[in-house]
């Protein structure tokens, strides 16, 4: 059976909504976050119902807040969610939790112009690029194809576009590109995208940070 993969990001997060970068550190959602995934959960069990499917996540603090809410609109117990360690968010290493993107090009100078010269393979220090992340998502998406069925994947901005681009073939140009929603998801089927809008009041469309 073909598989379908249902893929969200975590709600708004405290970190989020000022700017700051958190990797594979964390902060909670807030009351807009909560109202995302909240909404999406239950947009998702109105197009699942009767579906069988799998629900599975990113180990972090975010998407594991965001899961539960998923799975409780799903009907699914909590402890039936898989941890993914593959769907973490790219980490910055020494730069997870910095103040933000500017403070960081500031702070750092030479790193900032070693990124843009090569964004898809600069390494942060004692942290990703996003080829890492590349080579951890590709055999996830593998395994959802050999098993099959549906899929549903709760993880992070970098981690989701990096993954619609294995997914659509895109180039890293156009990867970059994509955007990372928190008041919508995404559908990947059939070797096509489609996005899946949901109703939140005064939902900002804009990310500023990882």
């Amino acid at each position: 059976m073909p598989s379908t993969i249902y893929l969200l990001r975590h709600g708004e997060t405290t970190w989020n909504r000022i700017g700051r970068l958190q990797g594979q550190l964390d902060a909670p959602l807030t009351r807009l976050g909560l109202a995302q995934i909240d909404a999406i959960g239950r947009t998702l069990a109105e197009l699942l119902a009767g579906t069988r499917f799998r629900l599975v996540a990113s180990p972090l603090g975010r998407t594991r807040q965001s899961a539960a809410i998923v799975a409780e609109h799903l009907g699914v117990d909590y402890e039936a969610i898989e941890w993914d360690d593959r769907l973490k968010e790219i980490t910055l290493g020494d730069w997870d939790g910095f103040p933000g993107w500017k403070a960081l090009d500031m702070a750092h100078p030479e790193e900032a112009a070693r990124r843009d010269a090569d964004p898809w393979n600069y390494r942060y220090p004692n942290g990703e690029c996003t080829q890492d992340v590349q080579d951890r998502v590709r055999p996830f998406l593998e395994d959802c194809d050999a098993l099959g069925g549906v899929h549903v994947v709760v993880a992070h901005g970098v981690v989701n576009k990096v993954m619609r681009g294995l997914y659509l073939d895109l180039t890293r140009a156009q990867t970059f590109a994509l955007d990372r929603p928190q008041d919508a998801f995404h559908r990947l089927e059939a070797g096509g995208e489609a996005t899946i809008t949901v109703d939140v009041p005064d939902s900002p469309r804009a990310e500023t940070s990882v």
